[in-house]
C-alpha cells in the first residue's frame, strides 16, 4: 500500500487529473493552492485553498491511504484538525464513514487512486530521477572555490551547525506550546502554571513529552517517523502518569500499552514460535490487567492504530519497528518516573566535567539493556539466532544531535541560560561522524575538497544545513562562499 509520504508529495506536486476532480459528495473541487508542508504535529498541509462548486475555502489538508483512517487516528475528535478542508485519500472502500471535524463538521473527501495525471509508477519514477539529477548537479560554486580558504569554510560551517540546532530548537517549541495547550484542556492542569509564559513552561510535564515525542521519532528512522511520533502522543507521559497513581508500572506493562496500542500485537494463535507464544500470552495478560485500570481512573480506552501504518519492507530487521517499542518500553519509565529529562539538562550544564565525559554520562543514561526476548527477536514473527542490540550507539548518537542537544538549546533560550546553549553545542561537537549520505559526499567533495577535516556530526549539520538552505534554493549571495564568488555577477 501506498506510503502517506507518497500522498504528501502527489499532492504537493498536484500529480492530478485537474478534470477529475470531484469529492465523494459529488462537488467539483480546483485546487487554487495545496498549501504548505506542515512537518509537525497536526494536518498535514496548511494554508491550502481551493474551490468547492466554486465557493473558495482555505484552510487544512489532510491525507490518508484509507477513507477510514481518518477515525482511525482519531481525528473526528481532535480539536486540531478542525481546521481541514478536504481530506485526501488514496483509496476508499464501500461503508466508509465520511470524515467529520470535533466540531461534527463533515469534511469533504477526495479519492485520487484513479485520478492521477499518470500511473503511480511513472510519477515515482519521475520524482526519483528529479531527486537524482538534484544530488547529481554540480553546485554553481564546483569548480569555481579553489580560492576559497579553510578559515572561510570551518567558521561557516561551524556557524550553520548552530543554526541547525536553534531552528531544531524552533520547532521544538511550537510543539512545546501545543503540549503545554493540550494538557492544560484535556487533563485540566493549569491552574497551577503563572500566567508569565515563560514560568508555565516549567512544568516537568511538558518538557518530559516532549523528550518523549524526540525519542520516538528518533526510533523511528526514516520509514516510522509520524507512527512513533503517533504512538507518543497517544500513550502519553501525562495517560501513563494517571494510570501509575497508585503504583509505577513495569517495564512489561508499559511494553504491552505500547503494543497493543500499536496495532502490532498479533494475537497468540498466528505465530508459531513457542517463545512469541508465551511472551504474547504475557503482554495480554497485562493489558487486561491494564484496562481495568483505565476503568479504575476514568481514563477512556485509548484508540489503537493499525497495523498497516508501520514500515517493515524496506527496512533492516534491526530497524524494525517492533524492535524499536521494545526500546520505547524502556526509555517511556525512564522519562516518566526517573525524570531523565531533568538529569540530562543538569549533565549538560555541568561545568565540573569536559565536553567529552558529558556525552559519555547522558548515553549511559539514555542506555537501552538487554531483553530476554527482543534481545533474540526482531518482531513476534521473526527471532534471531544470535542476541542483537535493541538500540545501536549511532541511533544514540542520532538522537543526541537531533533531539537530546536541541532541547538541551531550547531550555536555554527559555529560561536565559547562556552557558547551557554553548555546553550543548560543545558536546556536540564530541558526537563522531553519523553515516554519510549523497549531500554530505557531495559538499565534501565539491566545495569542502579536503580543506577542513569533517570529524564530527556537528559539522555534519552545518553540510545539511548549507545545501538545504542554501544550495537547493540558489541562495548563494547569502551563502559565505558565495559571497566572495559570485558578487561581481549581475
Amino acid at each position: 500500500m501506498i506510503h502517506e509520504d507518497v500522498l504528501r508529495h502527489l499532492w504537493a506536486g498536484q500529480y492530478l487529473d485537474a478534470q477529475k476532480l470531484v469529492t465523494q459528495d459529488g462537488r467539483s473541487l480546483v485546487v487554487i493552492s495545496p498549501g504548505s508542508l506542515n512537518r509537525g504535529s497536526g494536518p498535514d498541509f496548511h494554508d491550502g485553498v481551493i474551490a468547492l462548486d466554486g465557493q473558495i475555502f482555505r484552510g487544512d489538508i489532510e491525507f490518508h491511504r484509507w477513507e477510514a483512517d481518518w477515525i482511525a487516528h482519531a481525528h473526528n475528535a481532535d480539536e486540531k484538525y478542525n481546521g481541514v478542508i478536504l481530506h485526501v485519500v488514496f483509496r476508499s472502500r464501500s461503508g466508509d464513514a465520511p470524515a467529520t471535524s470535533a466540531s461534527g463538521r463533515i469534511i469533504p473527501t477526495l479519492v485520487i487512486e484513479n485520478i492521477l495525471s499518470s500511473p503511480l509508477e511513472k510519477i515515482l519514477e519521475h520524482t526519483i530521477r528529479d531527486e537524482h539529477s538534484s544530488r547529481t548537479s554540480p553546485l554553481r560554486c564546483f569548480h569555481r572555490n579553489e580560492q576559497i580558504v579553510s578559515t572561510v569554510l570551518e567558521e561557516w560551517i561551524r556557524r550553520l551547525s548552530v543554526e541547525r540546532l536553534k531552528g531544531k530548537a524552533t520547532v521544538m517549541l511550537s510543539r512545546l506550546l501545543e503540549i503545554e495547550d493540550e494538557q492544560s484542556r484535556i487533563f485540566g492542569e493549569a491552574g497551577d502554571l503563572s500566567p508569565s509564559r515563560g514560568e508555565g513552561l516549567r512544568g516537568d510535564g511538558l518538557w518530559q513529552q516532549l523528550l518523549y515525542e524526540g525519542i520516538m521519532d528518533g526510533l523511528g528512522y526514516s520509514q516510522n517517523r509520524m507512527p512513533f511520533v503517533m504512538l507518543a502522543q497517544k500513550v502519553s507521559v501525562q495517560v501513563v502518569k494517571k494510570l501509575s497513581a497508585s503504583r509505577q508500572l513495569s517495564i512489561p506493562e508499559i511494553e504491552a500499552l505500547l503494543f497493543r496500542v500499536s496495532g502490532l500485537l498479533p494475537d497468540v494463535h498466528t505465530v508459531t514460535d513457542q517463545s512469541s507464544k508465551i511472551h504474547l500470552h504475557e503482554l495480554k495478560i497485562l493489558w487486561d490487567q491494564l484496562s481495568e485500570n483505565f476503568m479504575r481512573e476514568g481514563i477512556t480506552i485509548i484508540d489503537h492504530m493499525s497495523a498497516t501504518e508501520w514500515i517493515f519492507s524496506p527496512t533492516r530487521p534491526a530497524n524494525f519497528p517492533t524492535v524499536r517499542i521494545a526500546a520505547a518500553s524502556q526509555f517511556l519509565p525512564k522519562i516518566v518516573y526517573r525524570n531523565i529529562f531533568a538529569t540530562l539538562i543538569a549533565i549538560a550544564n555541568d561545568a565540573a566535567f569536559s565536553a567529552r565525559t558529558k556525552l559519555e554520562n547522558m548515553l549511559s543514561v539514555l542506555n537501552v539493556e538487554e531483553d530476554a526476548y527482543w534481545s533474540f527477536h526482531y518482531s513476534f514473527a521473526e527471532s534471531s539466532p544470535r542476541p542483537h542490540a535493541l538500540l545501536g550507539l549511532r541511533r544514540l548518537y542520532d538522537i543526541m544531535i537531533n533531539t537530546i542537544l536541541p532541547l538541551c538549546s531550547l531550555y536555554a533560550a527559555v529560561f536565559e541560560m547562556k552557558e547551557l546553549h554553548e555546553r550543548a553545542i560543545d558536546i556536540a561537537t564530541e558526537i563522531p561522524l553519523l553515516d554519510e549520505n549523497g549531500i554530505t559526499r557531495k559538499v565534501e567533495s565539491q566545495l569542502l575538497e579536503g580543506k577542513i577535516a569533517v570529524h564530527s556530526a556537528l559539522q555534519q549539520q552545518g553540510i545539511l544545513e548549507l545545501y538545504e538552505r542554501y544550495c537547493t534554493q540558489n541562495r548563494c549571495r547569502d551563502c559565505a562562499v558565495g559571497r566572495i564568488l559570485f558578487d561581481n555577477e549581475r
